[in-house]
């Protein structure tokens, strides 16, 4: 190893030191309502900022993370699990540097109290591999599944993606009331998507939050909203972020804010490394 390698570790080492680790799940009451899209461009603004980012999808019924990056996952967690395959076959790395770690079925597997130990642990020591990582994003699947609920309770902050559609609205209110009343996870935020303007996110988020204060005894915190836009259907189509693709397009400048509210809000990390993350979770849905 030469001197400049030495020292390009050596900085990449301290940068590492100065970000505490931290894990954001992204979950909505019901599905259709944009939430895996919200997720993959939230991870591509995060690393525009320099951020170290993976996604594992968790959506084991409808995984397609990998898909709107347009890439084909070839294997999942559900490999490790049962066909000996190696963190490095399962996962990949996108060339901004983002890690996709493909869940598919076995997310679900890992709720079966009958998958040994011994399982559980080659899984551990697979995900530990993930290394160099400062931010960790879950895309789960909609409802209230125990896999949600799991992710969860480990997370530092949720996310929750809806619309002003009344039955979104009603399904996200379901979803916060069981997060919160369970005390689940009370660090929650929410996300409008889809919205006309300002005033159309501000209205739907004053409806909810309203129902919140009154029957929860509680107050939801605004993240932000993202603006209906046409480039948001032609990325998808494209199968490239909108920010990335359209960096100047309105739903990218609202993506940014929204990152740059989530950097600048101290979290107190629950979790100081990937490994230790895995472990709490391996652990808590193995009861």
């Amino acid at each position: 190893m030469d001197q400049a390698e030495k020292l390009r570790r050596l900085m990449e080492k301290k940068d590492a030191e100065k970000k505490p680790f931290r894990v954001i799940t992204v979950a909505s009451g019901k599905g259709g309502v944009g939430k895996t899209n919200f997720t993959i461009n939230l991870a591509v603004s995060f690393q525009k900022r320099g951020l170290r980012v993976a996604i594992l999808d968790a959506d084991f019924g409808m995984a397609n993370v990998d898909i709107l990056f347009g890439i084909r996952a070839k294997y999942s967690i559900y490999d490790i699990l049962h066909n000996n395959k190696s963190m490095e076959e399962v996962s990949a790395i996108l060339d901004n540097g983002i890690k996709i770690i493909p869940g598919g079925s076995g997310i679900s597997d890992l709720v079966d109290i009958d998958i040994d130990i011994e399982k559980r642990e080659k899984l551990l020591s697979e995900l530990s591999k993930i290394n160099n990582i400062d931010l960790l994003l879950i895309d789960t699947g909609a409802g209230l599944s125990p896999v949600v609920l799991n992710f969860s309770r480990v997370a530092d902050e949720v996310i929750i993606v809806t619309n002003s559609e009344p039955t979104s609205l009603t399904d996200a209110y379901g979803l916060i009331k069981v997060l919160i009343t369970e005390n689940i996870n009370n660090n929650i935020r929410l996300v409008i998507n889809r919205v006309k303007n300002v005033r159309e996110a501000q209205e739907t988020f004053n409806k909810l939050s309203k129902a919140i204060a009154v029957f929860l005894k509680t107050n939801i915190k605004y993240l932000g909203f993202i603006i209906d836009d046409e480039k948001v259907g032609q990325a998808v189509r494209q199968q490239i972020p909108f920010t990335e693709i359209y960096p100047k397009s309105g739903a990218s400048q609202c993506i940014s804010k929204i990152s740059s509210e989530l950097l600048g809000t101290e979290t107190k990390s629950s979790s100081t490394s990937i490994k230790e993350y895995f472990s709490k979770l391996i652990k808590i849905m193995g009861r």
